[in-house]
């Protein structure tokens, strides 16, 4: 369905130059508040272990008009975007300690995680302009291609081991690339270790984004993001504007195989993937101007 609205909007900017009477440029720039929206996990009690606030961060780029009279244009962008959200994990939670020979080591507790995360997109949005005096209202479709992908943050556990033993409060450093990491479970370079349950087991000091997770190369996030996005802009003269509007994902972010739960492992100590969709949500204002 969204590669079929794509190619709609795309012959939709081929054949409408046609009969355009007048082609102009421009350009905005401003902040953006973003966040992702999706299912919260929850812990057994129904009470829920995630939360996703907006993060700031900032838009700018160029955008070309096809003016077919004074009340109608077609408007296509070409914009680098940071999207992305400030996420927290608290509650019910387990860990899986290893030993330098990769052997398993299994504890239950609380997790307690603070994770910024910082998306940056080249966006296309193509949208339908009116304009009634002074106002302007827009709405149409955006393809976001994911160019960066970072997380940065904070994680603490304790808990009981699988043996029974107890497991001291540890806090590591998250530093996460997205792009660039792979998977990575006993090549640590600066470890902590701990004997538990009679097995000397490593707890790094920093821990990049694949290493709680199920081995393989796939990513965490998709690089391609369909939505829809809308808004209104006010004119200050002919050309100088300002603008407000909300960009909404349809397309799910993450790789369902990378997208575990964070609650519990499955009766055989595996991971669980979350068979959900997490989608981008982003409110901009700008400023701008149309030549």
């Amino acid at each position: 369905m969204y590669r079929n609205l794509l190619l709609l909007a795309l012959a939709l900017v081929a054949f409408l130059p046609l009969s355009a009477q007048e082609f102009s440029a421009g350009f905005r720039a401003g902040l953006n508040f973003a966040t992702i929206k999706g299912p919260l996990e929850m812990d057994d009690s129904g009470n829920d272990l995630e939360e996703y606030t907006l993060k700031s961060g900032f838009h700018v780029g160029g955008m070309a008009n096809l003016k077919f009279n004074d009340a109608f244009t077609l408007r296509g962008e070409l914009l680098y975007s940071q999207k992305g959200t400030e996420s927290k994990y608290l509650g019910q939670s387990y860990w899986i300690f290893y030993t330098a020979d990769d052997i398993p080591v299994y504890a239950t507790g609380d997790r307690n995680t603070t994770l910024s995360i910082t998306n940056s997109y080249i966006d296309i949005p193509i949208t339908a302009v009116g304009r009634l005096g002074r106002l302007e209202l827009s709405g149409g479709f955006n393809l976001g291609i994911l160019v960066s992908s970072r997380g940065a943050g904070e994680l603490t556990f304790s808990g009981t081991s699988a043996g029974g033993a107890p497991v001291d409060p540890f806090t590591i450093a998250l530093e996460f690339n997205y792009f660039d990491d792979t998977f990575q479970r006993t090549d640590l370079n600066d470890v902590e270790i701990r004997e538990i349950d009679g097995k000397d087991v490593l707890i790094p000091k920093t821990l990049t984004s694949y290493n709680q997770i199920v081995e393989g190369n796939d990513k965490l996030f998709n690089t391609l993001d369909f939505g829809l996005i809308g808004g209104l802009a006010f004119y200050l003269n002919q050309g100088l504007f300002l603008g407000l509007r909300v960009n909404y994902g349809l397309s799910d972010l993450t790789k369902t195989n990378r997208d575990i739960s964070r609650k519990a492992l499955d009766s055989s100590k595996n991971f669980i993937s979350r068979e959900d969709d997490d989608r981008n949500l982003t409110l901009q204002a700008s400023v701008g101007f149309s030549f």
